[in-house]
């Protein structure tokens, strides 16, 4: 079992001086590193039904940087050259409990924005190919040693190569290069070109960050509108004109429905917050998993607890008041410091304690909590390694 402590790092240094603004080599960020899984075992992953796989082939597919998605089967592997290819697995700590270890080390950052850990295998020359991500990345080296070529500024217009499956730059002049060996560490901000290219046969553990667009803000801010029954609204033109062509849409109609919309948007911060919280939490929890559906807490206490992988789980308080956000659903509670280290430890643990389901058990709106969460798949029996 790995011990993931950061090393040769200071937190309040690097948000200061690197986070979203400039790339940072970290070396030995982690001491001893030993890979908790091999090549070998990435790829049987991969051929999971629900594990998020992708090929890469510079060479020997069909034509120059083919992608292919998993599932795979091991006939897939097998017909693969020797040379030019990447194997990415994502949402690794998903499947293996040593890298939810390793997220751990970033928990210095909000935990809504952590993403998930990707793991890529290559061989000698295997690489994605130059390109840009629009997210936070720590590029972990964890077996072989790893090429990395980057620049130092973001790069806002990029030209990619056409009638690609995959955003390959069409041109790429690296500023810095450095050959990442176990335990060294990368951290690249958004827009920032790079390619890595494996030296000899290698694994990297990409840490990718959440960065949720305008777009998605707005589209969860609708939902919520909708839900509340606030956007019933409809266009008023009272000073309707009456010197324009029948078919023209004019620039005073324009400035109507902009104001309907920002008049929308001018809401209480209770229904933003639940917009956000929604939108961050929100992810495919199978709440049908379980035939059987608790009705009262003592059949919790039959069993042992965890959260189940797929959940996201984040909180926001107030003097009055503390929201719970489950898998896209709000929880409301009345703000108690008992309350406040119950969810707290909801946000954080992987494993529930036992004392922490006892307290719960003494609060009818604790004990409702976790009976919810239990008969919505939230939270899941442990699984025994």
């Amino acid at each position: 079992m790995m011990n993931w402590q950061l090393q040769n790092f200071d937190q309040q240094a690097f948000i200061r001086d690197y986070w979203q603004k400039k790339p940072c080599l970290i070396r030995q960020a982690f001491a001893d590193v030993v890979s908790p899984i091999s090549p070998e075992e990435l790829a049987g992953l991969a051929c999971e039904e629900d594990v998020h796989s992708r090929l890469v082939m510079e060479k020997g597919g069909t034509g120059p940087w083919q992608l292919k998605y998993g599932p795979f089967k091991e006939a897939d592997f097998l017909s693969l050259p020797d040379s030019h290819y990447s194997l990415l697995v994502s949402e690794c700590e998903k499947w293996l409990p040593e890298f939810t270890d390793l997220l751990d080390s970033f928990r210095f950052l909000p935990k809504w924005r952590i993403d998930d850990v990707m793991i890529s295998y290559a061989p000698a020359g295997g690489s994605v190919g130059p390109h840009i991500d629009e997210y936070d990345v720590f590029l972990l080296q964890i077996e072989g040693q790893r090429n990395w070529q980057y620049d130092t500024a973001r790069l806002d217009h990029p030209t990619l190569i056409p009638d690609l499956d995959l955003a390959i730059l069409e041109s790429f002049n690296a500023q810095q290069s450095a050959i990442l060996e176990p335990g060294d560490m990368l951290y690249l901000p958004p827009g920032i070109p790079h390619h890595g290219v494996a030296v000899d046969g290698c694994m990297t553990c990409s840490v990718g960050f959440r960065a949720p667009t305008a777009t998605e803000v707005l589209e969860s801010f609708a939902l919520e509108i909708d839900k509340r029954e606030l956007g019933a609204q409809r266009y008023r033109d009272p000073d309707l004109e009456t010197n324009r062509h029948t078919a023209e849409i004019t620039s005073a109609e324009i400035g109507n429905f902009r104001r309907m919309v920002e008049n929308l948007l001018d809401q209480p911060d209770s229904l933003w917050l639940d917009s956000i919280g929604k939108l961050l939490s929100d992810t495919v929890v199978d709440e049908s998993a379980d035939e059987s559906k608790f009705t009262n807490f003592e059949q919790l206490l039959a069993d042992e607890w965890m959260i189940n992988p797929d959940s996201k789980i984040l909180y926001h308080c107030d003097n009055t008041t503390i929201r719970l956000y489950c898998n896209g659903q709000v929880t409301e509670l009345a703000h108690t410091k008992n309350r406040l280290n119950a969810v707290q430890q909801l946000c954080t643990d992987i494993e529930l304690p036992v004392f922490l389901i006892k307290q719960c058990q003494q609060d009818p709106a604790l004990s409702q909590l976790l009976l919810d969460m239990v008969n919505r798949n939230a939270l899941i029996p442990l699984i025994d390694e």
